[in-house]
């Protein structure tokens, strides 16, 4: 099983345009693969979850997404020259030993034309700090407003970027 994380909690977003076309890529390929969004956190995460008063919500998310997996895929978007800080806290409030050991891709995503390049960077620093093996290829998918139409990925060329990265991650 993997599962993919669309890291913005953000109704409608690219991201999870992007994460979803990579999910069917994965189903193609017949690997067991599951979708997180972080639509799906609790309202009250932040005064609740972060500082260890568990949530029913969330402990089924972690349940579910994050303790029996040993492999995930991150859709990042680029906030503010990094990644989204529901992102972070959404880290901050998994304990690490549900980290340790596991095997993580990472895929930015922006409207700019870096393709969140650096927050991918410092995601690879957190991952690392927290003993993950972080996948060498990381993807930066920029001009994402270009890419996408409706509510789908549409552009041949990252579609067929996605698809290898899937194929050789599911590998890894």
């Amino acid at each position: 099983m993997l599962t993919i994380i669309s890291g913005t909690n953000r109704p409608g977003s690219n991201t999870l345009k992007i994460a979803r076309y990579y999910a069917s890529a994965l189903t193609g390929l017949g690997v067991e693969n599951q979708l997180l969004t972080l639509e799906e956190l609790p309202a009250d995460f932040l005064r609740t979850d972060l500082y260890g008063k568990r949530s029913p919500v969330f402990q089924g998310l972690l349940d579910q997404y994050m303790i029996p997996v040993q492999k995930f895929a991150v859709f990042v978007p680029e906030y503010n020259g990094s990644f989204p800080g529901v992102f972070k806290l959404f880290i901050d409030a998994v304990q690490p030993e549900h980290f340790r050991g596991k095997k993580m891709g990472l895929i930015g995503v922006s409207a700019g034309r870096a393709g969140n390049l650096r927050g991918l960077d410092d995601l690879t620093n957190a991952f690392h700090y927290l003993k993950m093996n972080v996948y060498h290829h990381k993807i930066p998918v920029s001009q994402v407003r270009n890419l996408v139409s409706a509510d789908e990925l549409t552009d041949a060329a990252t579609q067929k970027l996605l698809g290898e990265h899937a194929a050789a991650f599911s590998d890894y």
